[in-house]
């Protein structure tokens, strides 16, 4: 079963967003490295309680830090020709991502992303959090890619809960 979620990503995403820009942001003393810590950690439990908890996922998100999407297969989609995947040539475990080495076109349906987290630039300023980070799963084109990471922007992509039969508690 497919079910679209494209809207309450976009509405988890301005929450998540409203919250650091103007909570924390303006406060020289919120953005100490404990605080943007918690602000990552309240981040994770925010994704859990308004997109997880709706799908019967019941503490899914241990702790921070981690991807919020490790836990549920969300599937994302481009809904626009052409779409720039800027991949990372690491790793997911790597310590560092060097994003757009290379960048991809997306002008078929031969792929396969999986929602891994939201991702913005530069922690330390406001947050925008226009790009999703996914996992390449499928990518028919470059199949060297498949299992690295690559940053895709939310408004050229949709979002798809995919039942993959996982046995969870109901919501």
């Amino acid at each position: 079963m497919r079910r679209d979620f494209t809207q309450r990503f976009i509405q988890y995403r301005e929450t998540a967003r409203l919250i650091w820009n103007l909570g924390f942001w303006p406060n020289p003393d919120l953005r100490e490295v404990a605080c943007v810590l918690a602000y990552e950690d309240a981040r994770a439990r925010l994704f859990e309680g308004m997109v997880l908890l709706s799908l019967g996922y019941q503490q899914r998100v241990k702790e921070w830090p981690g991807r919020l999407g490790e836990f549920v297969n969300f599937e994302v989609t481009t809904n626009v020709p052409g779409a720039e995947l800027k991949v990372d040539p690491n790793l997911p475990d790597a310590c560092y991502h060097v994003w757009g080495d290379p960048v991809v076109r997306l002008n078929s349906d031969s792929y396969r992303l999986k929602f891994m987290d939201f991702h913005d630039w530069y922690q330390l300023a406001p947050r925008d959090f226009r790009f999703l980070e996914v996992l390449i799963e499928r990518l028919d084109e470059r199949r060297d890619l498949v299992g690295h990471l690559a940053l895709i922007e939310l408004e050229k992509c949709s979002i798809w809960f995919v039942d993959d039969g996982d046995q969870h508690e109901s919501a």
